[in-house]
C-alpha cells in the first residue's frame, strides 16, 4: 500500500532525517575518499619522479666532474626523450646550461624554481612542487648534482655540489584517473543513496504505520469502540508497544464494562432496596393504622402486633445485611484469624440448621473425610458462609427433600459442598445468583424474608479467605454449592 508522505507527519520527518543523514554521510565519505585517492596518486607520482631525478643526477655527475658540458647536454636530451620528462640543468652560479624537452613537447607554461628555491637546492636539499589547475598540471623535482671523492669520504666532508637539475612531468594522466575514480565514486554514492533511501523509506514506514494504527485505535476508543486492536508484524519495541496498547485497551474495555455493570447494579440496588423495604413498611403501616382506628378486636390485637414485630425484625436483618456486605466490600471488616478444624466447623453449622430443616421435614445428611488439614481464617465468618448456604438450600428444597453437607480435601484445598434435591436454578440465572437481592423464584411468597443478600455475603467472605465458591445446578433436580479454601499446614504437621 502506498504511504502518503506528509512533511509534518512522523513518517515524513523520519524519512527526511534518514535521507539527510544518508546524503551527508555520502558527501563526507566521497570527499575523504577522493582526497585519499588524490593524495595517493600524487605521492606515488612524486616518489617515481624523485627516483628518476636521482638516477639522472647520478648519470650527469661524472660528466659534471670532467667538465664535459656538451656531453651533459646530450645525455640530458637522451634522458628527457626516454623518460618522457623535461630536464633542466643549472650550474652553481644559477646559470641554466641545458633545457631538454621530451618528445612532442615544444615548451610553454611550466613549473619552475624561484631564486630562493635554487639556493635551497644548492645547499644539498631536494625539493618537489606541483601546480594543479585548469591551465597547468605539472610536478617538479629539483635535486643537486653532487660528486663525492674518496678524500671527502675519508675526511667526512660533505660532497661537492656541482650543479642542479630539475625534472618536470605532466599530471594529465593522474588527473584523468582521479576524475574517473571520482565519477565512479559519485555513481556508487548515488546508487548507495537510492538503496539506502529505499531502506529508509521501508524503515520509516514500519515505524510510523503502527503508531498511526495506535492513533486510529485511540480515536476509536474516544468514540467508545473498544474492538479496535493493533497487529504489528515486526519484532522488538514496536511489537511490545502494540501488545501493551492492546492490553491497555482490553483493560479499559473491562473497566468500562465493569463500571456499566456496577452502575446497573447500583440502579437495581436502589430499586431492590425500595421493593424489599416497601412491603414490610406497608404491612406495618396498615396494621398500625387499623389498630389506631379501633378496627381490631382484642383477639386480633396480639396477632397484628406479632406481624408488626416480624416485619420490623425483617427490616432490621435487611439493614444489618446491607451494612455487613458494604463493610466486606470496602475492606473495613476485622477478622480474627486462626486455625480452624473443618470437621468441627461443618458439624457446628449442621447442628445449628437442624431445627429449620426439621420444620420442613427435610433430611440432613453429611459426609466428612477422616483426614483433613486445618484452615486458616475467621471461624465465625466461615461458619456464617456455611449457614448462608445451608439456609439457601432449605429455602429451595421442598418438604421431604434432602440436603447433604460434604467436607473433603483435594490438592491442598478443603472443599465444603452443600447439595440439595430442590427446584434447581435455570442456567440463565446462574451468573446472577451472587447479585444483591437477586431471587430465582420471583413469584415466591414473603415467608422467606431477608434472603436476597445471603449468597452475596457468602461469596465476599470466601474471597476474603483467598478461596472461591462455585455452583452447578439442574432445574428440577437440585443444586450444588462448593466452597474451596486453601488448606493450612502448621509447622509441626509439616514435620510429620
Amino acid at each position: 500500500m502506498f504511504h502518503k508522505w506528509k512533511p509534518g507527519s512522523l513518517f515524513g520527518k523520519l524519512l527526511a532525517a534518514h535521507l539527510v543523514v544518508i546524503v551527508i554521510t555520502m558527501l563526507v565519505v566521497g570527499f575523504f575518499l577522493t582526497y585519499l585517492v588524490e593524495k595517493y596518486f600524487f605521492s606515488a607520482r612524486e616518489y617515481e619522479l624523485v627516483t628518476k631525478a636521482e638516477n639522472v643526477a647520478g648519470m650527469l655527475a661524472d660528466e659534471f666532474h670532467r667538465g664535459s658540458f656538451d656531453e651533459v647536454e646530450k645525455m640530458a636530451q637522451t634522458l628527457a626523450y626516454s623518460l618522457d620528462m623535461k630536464i633542466r640543468v643549472f650550474l652553481p652560479n644559477k646559470e641554466e646550461i641545458v633545457t631538454a624537452l621530451p618528445k612532442d613537447e615544444v615548451g610553454g607554461d611550466e613549473v619552475g624554481l624561484e631564486e630562493g628555491e635554487i639556493d635551497q637546492v644548492l645547499e644539498g636539499n631536494t625539493m618537489s612542487k606541483k601546480m594543479y589547475g585548469p591551465g597547468i598540471q605539472q610536478i617538479l623535482v629539483a635535486m643537486p648534482v653532487m660528486q663525492e671523492s674518496q678524500e671527502e669520504v675519508i675526511s667526512g666532508l660533505p660532497p661537492k655540489i656541482m650543479g642542479v637539475i630539475t625534472v618536470n612531468a605532466p599530471l594529465t594522466g593522474i588527473t584523468a584517473t582521479i576524475a574517473q575514480i571520482s565519477r565512479l565514486t559519485l555513481y556508487s554514492g548515488i546508487l548507495a543513496a537510492v538503496i539506502a533511501g529505499i531502506l529508509a523509506f521501508s524503515l520509516a514506514k514500519n515505524i510510523s504505520l503502527p503508531l498511526q494504527a495506535m492513533t486510529k485505535a485511540a480515536r476509536e476508543l474516544v468514540k467508545g469502540n473498544f474492538k479496535s486492536r493493533i497487529e504489528v508484524n515486526t519484532s522488538g519495541e514496536l511489537q511490545e508497544l502494540a501488545a501493551t496498547f492492546n492490553q491497555a485497551v482490553d483493560e479499559v474495555e473491562k473497566t468500562v464494562a465493569e463500571q456499566k455493570r456496577l452502575q446497573a447494579l447500583q440502579q437495581n440496588l436502589v430499586a431492590n432496596v425500595s421493593h424489599e423495604f416497601r412491603a414490610p413498611l406497608t404491612s406495618i403501616q396498615g396494621f398500625a393504622d387499623a389498630m389506631l382506628e379501633g378496627f381490631v378486636t382484642e383477639e386480633e390485637r396480639e396477632r397484628y402486633l406479632r406481624v408488626i414485630l416480624d416485619n420490623t425484625l425483617h427490616l432490621n436483618r435487611l439493614v444489618n445485611d446491607l451494612l455487613e456486605l458494604s463493610s466486606l466490600e470496602s475492606g473495613h471488616v476485622q477478622f480474627k484469624w486462626g486455625s480452624v478444624c473443618p470437621r468441627e466447623l461443618a458439624a457446628k453449622a449442621l447442628h445449628s440448621i437442624e431445627p429449620k430443616a426439621r420444620e420442613k421435614n427435610i433430611l440432613l445428611k453429611h459426609h466428612f473425610a477422616r483426614e483433613l488439614a486445618l484452615l486458616w481464617g475467621d471461624e465465625n465468618r466461615l461458619y456464617q458462609v456455611l449457614i448462608n448456604l445451608l439456609e439457601n438450600a432449605i429455602t429451595y428444597t421442598p418438604p421431604l427433600g434432602q440436603i447433604s453437607l460434604i467436607v473433603e480435601g483435594k490438592d491442598d484445598k478443603i472443599i465444603f459442598t452443600v447439595r440439595d434435591n430442590g427446584s434447581g436454578i435455570p442456567a440463565s440465572d446462574l451468573p446472577h445468583i451472587w447479585d444483591r437481592f437477586f431471587k430465582v423464584d420471583k413469584a415466591r411468597n414473603r415467608a422467606q424474608k431477608g434472603k436476597g443478600l445471603g449468597l452475596a455475603i457468602a461469596r465476599e467472605l470466601v474471597h476474603l479467605h483467598h478461596g472461591q465458591v462455585t455452583v452447578s445446578s439442574t432445574p428440577g433436580q437440585g443444586s450444588s454449592f462448593s466452597v474451596l479454601l486453601p488448606a493450612f499446614f502448621p509447622p509441626e504437621q509439616n514435620m510429620n
